[in-house]
């Protein structure tokens, strides 16, 4: 294998150790719902993932002068200005707000955002949000760095009489936010301050029209902070939870357990896991394979297991029939990582034939894959679909969790 390969294979693997916490990735045994947790209470403060299974837990380091770092890989959190900060169970904005208390508050001046990392995108979040004065908090979700719904939460002077739809008018406050009904009212009409205890918060939950991997908070009046079962006496029942969509299954290195298939609308696609090309032992890996048939892209997204494997496979896909007087538009184009935001870029082809002296027997060569990329094309084959019209079919060969069109 030549070097500028090899380094290209080393950083791949380095990225998917970076999946691991500690010597643990994600489960895969799990059979139950899978959520993502943020837990910030006294007795600890941390995403847990959980999927049936043993949890996965990433630990919110101590703040330092109450500034926080959490960058993955569950999840992270970013803010406007100086970043997020901590301070007694609130996370707000660094720089603090109107009222001069740094971290633990977000004004409406400032943001905060959630991005989930290695875990599936969510269809829904319950969020733990502590209000203070006359507040109205947009709460954005995205997908791949792209808005796809905003709902908004209001709270005392926030509200308006006649909008929005009322939570429950006694502690502990909920509403729920629909693409239907987003705009909630919590709390009655209660302008409650600070450290009132659960008094002053309200537990939201969002369920968007679709699938989404991002939350951001910014009020357009007065104050919020994300917070996860403190004010609650740590129960874990009020953690800020993403319920995820879950994988679509998992992937082994033999014919009954190693192929996913996806054949919706225009869109098909059929991928085999392969031996690993380092010639360590297959570990199973769960792994989502989507299509947005409107868009005409294909994800397939394997997921590190424990311990972390540089997987291979081998794959067919094809898009939405052409007009056969032009053949020639169909092209493959793929985002190496899937992961937002997309970058698509013409799929190469293989500089040889991958399988014909593969790195470990039933894997593949490696060597094929130019440098800089992680798949390639092996064969192209155009087939008439009607009269008008041809589909093109690809078979590729590669490493990564790809999106295609």
């Amino acid at each position: 294998m030549n070097t500028a390969r090899s380094l290209a294979l080393a950083a791949a693997a380095a990225a998917a150790l970076a999946l691991g916490i500690g010597a643990t990735t994600l489960s895969a045994t799990g059979t139950g719902e899978e959520t993502l947790r943020l837990h910030l209470g006294s007795d600890a403060t941390q995403f847990v993932y959980s999927n049936g299974g043993d949890p996965i837990t990433q630990a919110i380091g101590t703040p330092k002068n109450c500034q926080i770092t959490v960058t993955g890989p569950l999840a992270s959190i970013e803010g406007s200005d100086r970043g997020p900060g901590l301070k007694d169970g609130s996370v707000g904005i660094k720089t603090g707000g109107s009222t001069g208390v740094p971290c633990a508050r977000v004004d409406s001046t400032e943001f905060l955002t959630v991005g989930l990392e290695a875990v599936p995108n969510a269809v829904r979040a319950s969020l733990d949000l502590e209000l203070k004065g006359s507040v109205r908090v947009d709460v954005t979700v995205s997908l791949g760095g792209t808005a796809v719904e905003t709902f908004q939460v209001r709270a005392g002077g926030g509200i308006v009489p006649g909008q929005g739809v009322d939570g429950s008018t006694t502690a502990p406050y909920t509403a729920t936010a629909t693409t239907a009904q987003p705009v909630v009212n919590c709390r009655n009409a209660s302008d409650s301050g600070p450290d009132s205890g659960p008094n002053d918060n309200c537990y939201v939950t969002i369920e968007p029209s679709s699938e989404f991997d991002g939350v951001k908070l910014q009020p357009v009046s007065g104050e919020v902070s994300l917070e996860g079962s403190w004010d609650f006496g740590n129960d874990p029942a009020f953690d800020t939870i993403f319920y995820l969509t879950g994988y679509t299954g998992e992937l082994g290195c033999t014919p009954e357990n190693g192929t996913a298939t996806i054949d919706q609308g225009n869109v098909y696609g059929t991928f085999t896991r392969l031996e690993n090309p380092d010639g360590t032992d297959c570990v199973l890996k769960p792994y989502t394979l989507s299509a947005d048939v409107v868009a005409e892209t294909l994800s397939f997204v394997p997921v590190d297991v424990d311990p972390p494997q540089l997987a291979a496979y081998r794959g067919t896909v094809a898009f939405a029939p052409k007009l056969a007087s032009n053949p020639v538009t169909n092209q493959l184009e793929y985002d190496q990582d899937d992961d937002g935001p997309i970058e698509f870029a013409l799929m190469p082809w293989c500089a040889g034939d991958p399988f014909a002296n593969p790195d470990v027997p039933g894997s593949i060569d490696t060597g094929v894959i130019p440098d800089g990329d992680t798949w390639c094309i092996v064969s192209e084959t155009t087939k008439v679909y009607s009269t008008t019209q041809v589909r093109t079919e690809w078979d590729v060969v590669g490493i990564g969790d790809p999106k295609m069109r």
